[in-house]
């Protein structure tokens, strides 16, 4: 009977195999139960947020988040899914408003190689401090002159969105509707987060040129219309009794300039140039120690990119926990404000996501340094991530 047995049982290297697979199967089965429940853990954690009341008169908390391009990559789209699965949950569960922008930019060299193009986060961050600073000046007695150009910069934007309507829909919508679907601008100033340490230098660069760099602002150029640099133009083809095409193009654009242009050598069409607002002219330095600044929060992510990186992107999949329990809990902190401090000095702000710089994807890449104007240093504010000072830790422990 056991002889009978024996043969029907799977030999050593089948038994092997199949124990391994059943092995993998329950390790990964056990991680991603595992990482689910450490995840409800910090939302469980984030929710008494959700629950706190909100004055009438208060406005609700919000923050801007920037992604940028991680390195080594030519998209988003990884950073974008490390967001979605580790950050976004939190937040949703602490009601944290917040805004989201994606900078990916790109270029192609002489060679024609594409590569990323760094600063979108530094300039956006940067403009958002620049305009609280106009404003301050707008709002002081006798720059009647910058309230004026203020009033015409936003004719010109109310009448660029109304193109870009118009572009996109064939008809030109009336103002009543153009309100309604533009979304509201955030009355305070929303803090910053920061995904990643090329994103973390940008934003704190951003800061800092926002703080101290010129007002100076160039009017918006005028939308262009589709029907301006479409236009309809009618090319006919006929063919002769001899057998010969004759092509009529007549009605397309530039021949008549051309024509006009003609016996004129040297002669190029100008383009207007931009109309530069000075600001800076009105500028005491004043408003530079009375502005706000946003306070910056860094959340890491460390982009497993390259053959170096298949190991450690394998172990990620079969232990997912240690990446729940690192950017989760940063994520949390943010939540609640009471995370918020001053940071403690240049150092720390340089030092802040530098580990991510060993990795694979940073190797033949130029690092981007913190540049922090030393009238700044002391006033930019951070949330501490790298330390879980949220409140309400004995939540359900994970234990």
């Amino acid at each position: 009977m056991f002889a009978g047995l024996r043969k029907k049982l799977p030999g050593p290297k089948a038994a092997a195999f199949w124990g391994c697979v059943a092995g993998a199967t329950g390790f990964y089965k056990y991680n991603k139960d595992e990482s689910q429940r450490r995840m409800d853990y910090y939302c469980r954690r984030a929710a008494h947020n959700a629950n706190e009341t909100v004055g009438s008169t208060e406005t609700v908390r919000k923050v801007h988040v920037y992604i940028a391009t991680p390195m080594g990559e030519l998209g988003t789209r990884k950073a974008r899914q490390h967001w979605e699965k580790y950050v976004l949950p939190v937040f949703a569960a602490g009601a944290l408003d917040y805004e989201l922008t994606l900078v990916n930019e790109t270029e192609k060299d002489a060679d024609g190689v594409e590569r990323v193009v760094r600063g979108g986060v530094h300039r956006a961050v940067a403009e958002e401090i620049k305009e609280q600073r106009r404003k301050q000046l707008e709002a002081e007695s006798g720059n009647e002159e910058l309230r004026l150009w203020r009033a015409a910069v936003e004719v010109r934007k109310r009448e660029n969105d109304a193109r870009g309507v118009k572009n996109r829909l064939g008809v030109e919508p009336g103002m009543s509707v153009l309100e309604l679907w533009k979304a509201q601008e955030y009355p305070g100033l929303m803090d910053v987060v920061a995904i990643g340490r090329e994103t973390w230098v940008e934003a704190i660069n951003g800061v800092s040129d926002g703080s101290v760099g010129s007002l100076d602002m160039q009017m918006p150029a005028l939308v262009p219309l589709d029907a301006d640099t479409k236009p309809a133009t009618q090319v006919t083809v006929e063919t002769r009794e001899d057998g010969a095409q004759v092509t009529d193009t007549a009605g397309q654009p530039g021949e008549a300039a051309a024509a006009d242009t003609a016996g004129q050598p040297g002669e190029v069409a100008r383009t207007p140039s931009a109309q530069t607002i000075n600001y800076d002219r009105y500028d005491n330095g004043s408003e530079r120690a009375t502005v706000a600044l946003p306070a910056v929060a860094y959340i890491a992510h460390e982009n497993l990119s390259g053959w170096g990186s298949v190991a450690r992107r394998v172990w990620s999949i079969f232990h997912d926990q240690q990446n729940v329990d690192r950017y989760a809990s940063q994520a949390l902190q943010v939540v609640y404000e009471s995370t918020r401090r001053a940071a403690h000095g240049r150092q720390e702000l340089e030092s802040m996501g530098r580990s991510e710089e060993e990795l694979a994807g940073w190797e033949g890449q130029q690092a981007m340094e913190v540049v922090v104007d030393s009238g700044v240093v002391g006033r930019v504010q951070i949330y501490d991530t790298q330390h879980d000072g949220a409140p309400f830790k004995d939540e359900e422990s994970m234990a």
